[in-house]
Parts: structure tokens; sequence; C-alpha cells
């Protein structure tokens, strides 16, 4: 039995990524910081999977070095990691202010939840992708696409 980490899958591309791999027979462990949501998400999931064994949801923030650490054991409880698929994510003000004009505290929590998070993860979940020969995958936002 394969096992995923997938965060930000409370809705979009990680509820998408999560019912593809629970469709090809993957255990999931998802995570999103609105509880609710997430847990409509499980819901969702369990029923596809079949079973409620294989998908496991824990509410919390990427950002939070506990919430990082408690879903690497809940994939260490399930077998292992597989793969690892860093969605999670904040876009910050929008419409996107110029840096000149970007609040540092709203700019400090962006690279906390979208870039040293990600990091994190994965050096919480290395030791056991290694075991595995698992597979990271880094999802980014469009809005890289232009200049604000």
């Amino acid at each position: 039995m394969k096992v995923a980490i997938i965060t930000g899958a409370s809705r979009g591309f990680g509820r998408e990524i999560a019912k593809a791999l629970v469709n090809e027979g993957w255990t999931v462990v998802i995570d999103a910081r609105d509880a609710s949501a997430l847990e409509a998400a499980a819901t969702e999931l369990r029923e596809l999977a079949g079973s409620p064994e294989r998908v496991r949801a824990i509410p919390g923030d990427v950002g939070d070095p506990e919430h990082r650490h408690r879903l690497a054991e809940a994939a260490a409880e399930l077998g292992g990691l597989d793969l690892l698929v860093n969605n999670a994510s904040v876009l910050g003000p929008s419409p996107q202010p110029t840096l000149a004009d970007y609040p540092l505290d709203v700019l400090a929590d962006v690279y906390r939840v979208n870039t040293l998070a990600p990091v994190g993860l994965i050096q919480e979940t290395l030791g056991a992708l290694r075991s595995s020969s698992g597979v990271i995958v880094n999802v980014t936002s469009d809005a890289a696409i232009e200049g604000y």
C-alpha cells in the first residue's frame, strides 16, 4: 500500500490529487487549516476509498513545526511514505501590492507558509522518502506569472 501526504487538500488541486490517488489505491494523509472543510474532503475520500483507514485527516497549519511532525508521524503509522505533495499555500493580500507597499508581517507569513513550511516538511519526511525511494512534488502558485 502506497502512502502520500498532501497538504492543502480540503479543496482545489490538493483535493483532486487526493481523489486521484485514493482511486488508484493509495492511502493518504491530508491536511488543511479549515477543519470543517478538511473533514468534508476526508468524508468524500473515505467513501471513494471504501475504507476509513485509507484516509487520515489532520487539520492544522503547515507553518507549525508540530503540525508537520504530526503529518510525518501519521504517514509512519500507516506504513511509510512514498509521496509528499507540498500544495498548501497562502496568497497574501489581493490584489497583490508592490513590494514597496507589501506589509512586512504579511510577507513574513507568506514566506513562512509557502517557502519555509515545505522545506520543513521535506526535512521531517526525508528519511521515510529515502527508504521508499519516494517522490516530492512542490506545487507553486500561478501568481508568479507576472511581476507585482
